[in-house]
């Protein structure tokens, strides 16, 4: 007969403590909690309470996703919801979207998950996939794929080396603060899309690396803002980000200001 193993956070917090490179001695001095106490805790050899594990989270910059799982995995209720968009209890946050998309018009402007997969965009962001391999953007667009792989938008990117150094190591940035493993697979992905020795970093002297891209027959150069819904209680919206691309010469604001999209 096989006795059952109660489940406990310790495996979820220790892993956390390991992605964060601190040592017990690290989260006991930040925190306040011996190093014993923890020890035990990640062992299961003591029961948490929930506002401790709040605390550890806390202090280990674990994403929501991770501390419902570290709840759940513990016999708590998640803290956080995990709504999808379409609930009618983000209704208020959908037609701030809608209102974004909108009023950033004639600029660029798309929402994304932390996957970089498209959850909405206004005309003139959609305009920029004029020309991109049907398969790339199915089943749902990914912005990181469409910009990088060769059937994309990449033959067409100007200054492809620098851009997509800065993409993929923001792209790691965001894997480091979460651990998703499909963002994982897809930096992979990408990274096998950039020719080996073309990659490379922005120049000091820049001061924001633009985006130049010839987008229908137009010579085009960007620069990007990136949103996000502060103090989220939510997963899903805590996973939302809205990026807005502005022109960085007046050639390219003239041809937004002529909206080709709309012809």
């Amino acid at each position: 007969m096989s006795t059952a193993v109660a489940p406990h956070a310790g495996p979820v917090l220790r892993e956390w403590r390991h992605r964060r490179r601190l040592s017990q001695l690290d989260v006991s001095t930040r925190t306040g909690v011996s190093t014993r106490h923890l020890s035990y805790v990640e062992t299961g050899k003591s029961k948490p309470s929930r506002e401790l594990l709040l605390h550890l989270a806390e202090e280990l910059e674990m994403p929501q996703r991770a501390i419902n799982d570290m709840l759940l995995a513990a016999g708590f209720a998640p803290v956080f919801s995990e709504l999808d968009l379409s609930d009618e209890a983000l209704a208020p946050v959908r037609d701030v979207i809608d209102l974004v998309l909108a009023g950033n018009d004639p600029h660029p402007t798309t929402v994304i998950d932390i996957r970089w997969d498209l959850i909405d965009a206004n005309a003139a962001a959609l305009w920029m996939t004029r020309g991109v391999a049907a398969e790339v953007l199915a089943p749902v667009p990914n912005v990181a794929r469409v910009c990088l792989h060769p059937e994309g938008l990449a033959p067409r990117i100007r200054n492809l080396p620098a851009f997509a150094s800065h993409l993929l190591r923001h792209m790691r940035q965001v894997l480091f603060a979460t651990h998703d493993p499909q963002l994982a697979a897809l930096i992979d992905e990408c990274e096998s899309y950039v020719p080996h020795g073309r990659s490379e970093s922005a120049k000091i002297a820049d001061v924001v690396l633009p985006l130049e891209v010839e987008v229908d027959g137009y010579e085009l150069a960007f620069m990007s803002t990136v949103t996000a819904f502060g103090t989220s209680r939510d997963v899903t919206l805590s996973e939302l980000s809205i990026e807005t691309l502005y022109p960085a010469d007046a050639r390219t604001r003239t041809v937004l200001d002529e909206r080709p999209w709309a012809a």
